[in-house]
């Protein structure tokens, strides 16, 4: 379990798994959201702004009049307009004696469930009127107000409709939807208002209304998709009927559309909503002839002081009279046009689509570093999630896209940081790795490109040319014996103080310390690609062999003033091929490198020996192999010793002492 743990962590620890993983937990965590609801409102708002933008405020609808009862009517007339009043208003709007003159639909968006005045002294007038004039389609409100009695005969079948409006009550009270169909049962059901005055137009042209065998209702050939729970942003709102989404696209514009084009002088503030013509224009034959001919004919109340305030997507205080109109042409759009209704993606379309988004966001997150990278990408990201949302919502498929462009965004952020975090950890690393071995500008530029050379927590092993270097006291032995330990310890951290720099300051790495002895390496972990670079190697080493030779002068100076035993120091230098990484358990690692080049290194240190002040000082001896020497361009004074015999080399080795710089080359 331990291992397997292990793996596990190890694996996460993987920038592309873990942005995999990163972007679906926060994909889970989008869809625990928006299936609490918590998206709901969100999705509401965007889908509200883009109705809104979509409706058009000077559109009209030939194909329907509005004829409504004014606060001039309430006036003149009453309110309820009496029965006598009410049948002549529907007598001179529909029974006009030429038939093309007559309209071919009249809604009656006035509840008549009562007579007025209540003696029924002129019911009779209303019920005559209704029962001649068979184009009229009355209403009910289910549950509050039922129809005309008039109109509850056999032979008047389907004349009274539903004004009822579906209302998001549960969510913010506002009005969306349309209905279709009120559904009392499997198969007893009633037509809304508005789609009862569209089939009555649409037949007598010949376009066919209905519910096919399999539940959906069609206008013409095109289906109505009957409103789910689920459908686009919405999250289990009661839907009880057959609905669908409506558009309020149109219409916005009526012959009298300013509010107060017939103000009332003791009414001020009392305005009217936009109509087309007043009961007293009817009344008094003041509607143009043919104005209604072949028309779809609303009679409703259009006076403000009769509350009927309805809050949309498009305007906070519709009234009834006017959801219904664009309902209406909404449906005969479909009818005529062909015109699609508005649609939404399957559930899981929309969950592929946030899961995709917020995969996007942890790719985004996990390429691409810089702020002023990363900031301009991520909103061009959303900023195409959202045109998509627009785009389709355009072509009538309502995508939820504020849940997207969240998951997007929170899962770019959170892969930013994580991965930040894990380059923060190998930066860790290889600091502690490295600080101690190289120069701060060497970790610095292994830093710059970590990939290069973690791996799993370790470093990638990497075959180079590079150059060793190592050092060792003359006569160590016997000047240790001569010494305290505390005193020995001070010396010995003196000369490292004074020589291990050296390495450091001419771009080494320091190996490792082994007894007095140092090793240093040139040329790593940043592996050398160019000639030009392993030269530049093996000059550093070199130059650090003569900086430690200075160093070693001054230390004796100050030794000998103080009393202090001086010592004299070997330098052995060998350039070649050699492997560098990790070498140790997972709870002590040692990064060094391997091969035959160190081996020369320190037998070329060991034959120093040999050789004494002739090689450049008492102080200190260095020779280097006749593959550095090669590299040095000349910017040295060096004496050819010849092929040696190493210890423990088969071939013999060409070496070289290093003198000093040769100052005329280095000034050239």
């Amino acid at each position: 379990m331990k291992t397997f743990l292990k793996s596990i962590r190890n694996l996460l620890h993987r920038p592309p798994v873990a942005c995999m993983f990163i972007s679906m937990l926060v994909f889970a965590a989008v869809v625990v959201l928006w299936a609490n609801g918590l998206m709901q409102r969100p999705e509401l708002i965007a889908y509200d702004y883009l109705v809104a933008k979509r409706m058009k405020p000077d559109s009209v609808d030939d194909r329907m009049v509005l004829i409504g009862m004014t606060e001039r009517d309430l006036k003149k007339y009453g309110y309820p307009l009496p029965d006598d009043l009410l049948a002549e208003v529907l007598q001179k709007i529909g029974s006009q004696e030429i038939d093309s003159q007559k309209p071919a639909v009249i809604g009656m968006d006035l509840y008549r469930d009562l007579p007025e005045p209540r003696n029924r002294a002129h019911y009779p007038e209303l019920e005559r009127a209704l029962k001649q004039i068979k184009s009229v389609i009355a209403i009910q409100r289910v549950g509050f107000v039922d129809g005309p009695p008039a109109l509850y005969g056999p032979e008047d079948v389907n004349r009274i409709s539903v004004n009822n409006l579906p209302k998001d009550s549960s969510i913010d009270g506002m009005y969306r939807r349309g209905l279709l169909i009120y559904e009392n049962g499997r198969d007893d059901y009633m037509e809304s208002f508005s789609l009862a005055v569209t089939r009555t137009y649409l037949e007598k042209m010949g376009i066919p209304c209905g519910m096919g065998e399999d539940g959906v209702y069609r206008i013409g050939s095109t289906e109505i998709p009957r409103l789910t729970s689920s459908a686009g942003g919405y999250v289990n709102p009661l839907v009880a009927h057959y609905e669908y989404l409506a558009d309020f696209e149109s219409p916005r514009r009526f012959r009298i559309q300013d509010p107060n084009a017939r103000p009332d002088d003791d009414q001020s503030g009392k305005d009217n909503t936009p109509h087309d013509f007043s009961f007293q224009d009817v009344l008094e034959d003041k509607v143009p002839a043919g104005a209604l001919a072949g028309k779809i004919v609303f009679v409703a109340t259009v006076m403000q002081t009769i509350k009927d305030s309805n809050p949309t997507p498009i305007h906070d205080n519709l009234r009834g009279v006017q959801m219904h109109m664009m309902c209406t042409h909404q449906l005969l759009d479909i009818g005529l046009k062909g015109r699609k209704p508005m649609a939404w993606w399957p559930d899981w379309a929309e969950l592929m689509c946030v899961a995709v988004a917020a995969l996007a966001g942890g790719v985004l997150g996990l390429f691409l570093h810089s702020p002023w990278r990363f900031a301009p990408a991520l909103a061009l990201l959303l900023a195409v999630i959202g045109g998509a949302g627009v785009w389709a919502f355009h072509g009538r498929i309502w995508i939820p896209f504020v849940t997207p462009i969240l998951a997007c965004a929170v899962s770019a952020a959170l892969v930013l940081s994580v991965v930040a975090y894990f380059e923060s950890l190998q930066r860790g690393m290889m600091k502690k790795i490295f600080s101690k071995h190289v120069s701060s500008a060497v970790v610095e530029r292994v830093m710059e490109e970590p990939d290069l050379f973690l791996a799993g927590g370790r470093l990638k092993p990497q075959r180079v040319v590079a150059t060793v270097i190592f050092t060792d006291l003359k006569g160590f032995s016997t000047t240790s014996e001569k010494m305290d330990p505390a005193t020995l310890m001070d010396w010995m951290n003196d000369y490292f103080n004074g020589i291990a720099s050296k390495v450091d300051e001419n771009g080494g790495m320091i190996d490792k310390f082994i007894g007095d002895a140092i090793m240093g390496v040139f040329g790593v972990p940043r592996a050398r690609t160019t000639e030009e670079g392993m030269d530049a190697d093996a000059r550093n080493a070199v130059e650090c062999a003569l900086a430690m030779r200075g160093a070693l002068m001054k230390l004796n100076a100050e030794w000998r003033a103080e009393g202090r035993p001086t010592t004299a120091m070997r330098v052995g230098i060998h350039t070649g091929w050699l492997v560098c990484g990790n070498v140790g358990s997972d709870e002590r690692l040692d990064f060094t490198v391997l091969g035959d080049t160190v081996n020369t290194a320190a037998r070329l240190e060991g034959a120093g020996k040999d050789f004494g002040e002739d090689e450049g000082g008492a102080e200190c001896t260095i020779l280097i192999s006749d593959a550095t020497c090669a590299r040095l361009a000349n910017r040295y004074v060096t004496r050819l010793l010849g092929a040696l015999s190493l210890k423990g080399k088969a071939d013999k080795v060409v070496v070289h002492s290093v003198i000093a710089r040769n100052t005329s080359a280095l000034e050239k």
